[in-house]
Formats: C-alpha cells, structure tokens, sequence
C-alpha cells in the first residue's frame, strides 16, 4: 500500500473540515482534524514527522491559529510541513501571515479547490520547500495567484 501524504486541518467550523477533508482525500490525502488549537497542537506534536501539510484558521477557542503556526514555525528547522492559515477576517495580512511563518493564507470564504491546488503544489515542491524556507523572502514573492489551479 502506498503513503498517502499526512494534513492536519484545524478549525472550529466543522462545514469548512467536512469539505476540506472530502476534497483531500479524493486527491489521495490522509487528513487528521481537530476542531480547535489545542487539539492540533496534540495531533501535530504526535504526527510532526509524518505531517505534509498544516492548515489552521486562526480564531478558535482555546489555543489560537497564531500561536500554534508559532510553535510550528520555531521548529521547521527540522520538521517542515507546508503551513496554511485561513481566516474570516482581516486580521491577518499576507505579509504578516508569512512573518509568522506561514506559506499561504486564505481568506475566508475561498474556493476549496485553490487550497488543495496550493497543498498539490506545496507537495510537488517537496525537498525545494525546506530550501525555500530558509529563505522566506524568496517564497513570499510568489503570489497565490500564480499557484496552478
């Protein structure tokens, strides 16, 4: 059997996991959920070396999208999953997004269909992430409208 790659979504709107996790998983993604950040934090610290992907909305109870994609970001030295973060509000811009060590943001409400051609393109990229991220002012020039739909 082979691997499928390993996503862990986090929100609190359980529409916006039951679609996501639907759309993965017919591309041939294992998807880990959790429905606020707390619980990612467990499933991402049980699962850091499996993970290909992490998406986190950034307003929930608990533990905030922002402090967990912290926690992620400090350790990608060694572990590096892609890191999206979506939200419904303004609150974050794209450039701070990337400050706090995410590769994409996604504004709430978005096409499910650009994520998972983000995750695919994230994917391809493979090894040539971890370079890109020693570098995040080289992967914060390409703008989301230049992901393959």
């Amino acid at each position: 059997m082979q691997n499928r790659p390993l996503v862990l979504l986090v929100d609190d709107e359980n529409s916006i996991i039951e679609e996501l996790v639907w759309h993965l998983e017919q591309r041939g993604w294992e998807v880990l959920t959790a429905s606020d950040g707390m619980k990612g934090e467990q499933l991402w610290k049980k699962h850091a070396q499996a993970l290909k992907l992490i998406v986190t909305d950034i307003r929930m109870p608990g533990l905030p999208g922002q402090a967990l994609v912290k926690q992620i970001s400090a350790v990608r030295k060694t572990i590096r999953p892609a890191l999206f973060i979506m939200t419904a509000y303004d609150d974050v811009s794209r450039e701070e997004a990337h400050a706090l060590g995410a590769d994409a943001i996604f504004q709430k409400p978005f096409r499910v269909r650009e994520l998972v051609a983000a995750a695919e393109h994230f994917m391809k990229l493979g090894e040539r992430h971890n370079d890109l991220l020693e570098d995040r002012a080289e992967l914060a020039k390409v703008p989301s409208s230049k992901i393959p739909q």
